[in-house]
């Protein structure tokens, strides 16, 4: 199915790769689908100090392929959907893995580590986005609600994704 990982909690090490990842893989997702200047808005810099601030508040969990680091993905409580609290409390806030990694299978190893213990939680994604949101689809995802995303005074439709699972109870 794919390489086999190491996937763990990301430390402040970890910063400056994340931040990389993040970009590569926004811009690779987004060329052509949205604006230049949208795109171009994640610049490292920013989403380096972005991540510096978030990377222990977020649920950030790396994966790591013989040392070096492929792909990221956060979650916690939900944050978006107020509306989608109770039947959804919690939210994937980003997964990203490394453009020259995907189809790997990383993806889908952060994504069990991160909802191993949840029941219901919701991801967005933006509506151009095709591969990720048939990835989500096959992990289960159903469309819950349409959303927003706003950037540089635009806006730019959503899907909100909502995912149930049976977990087991402990001993």
């Amino acid at each position: 199915m794919g390489i086999q990982m190491k996937i763990r909690e990301a430390t402040a090490r970890d910063v400056a790769e994340i931040a990389r990842i993040h970009v590569t893989s926004w811009r690779v997702a987004y060329a052509g689908k949205l604006p230049r200047t949208v795109v171009a808005q994640h610049s490292l810099a920013q989403r380096q100090n972005l991540w510096q601030q978030r990377y222990q508040t977020d649920g950030v969990l790396v994966a790591e392929d013989n040392g070096e680091i492929v792909g990221f993905i956060a979650g916690g409580p939900q944050r978006r959907h107020a509306d989608l609290e109770a039947p959804y409390p919690q939210e994937v806030y980003g997964l990203y893995v490394d453009p020259a990694q995907q189809h790997r299978g990383v993806g889908y190893q952060l994504w069990q580590a991160r909802i191993a213990e949840w029941s219901a939680w919701t991801v967005d994604c933006l509506a151009t986005n095709s591969g990720a949101l048939r990835f989500y689809t096959r992990q289960g995802g159903q469309l819950v609600q349409a959303g927003e995303y706003l950037a540089n005074q635009q806006t730019f439709p959503t899907r909100v994704l909502g995912f149930h699972q049976s977990v087991p109870e402990g001993d």
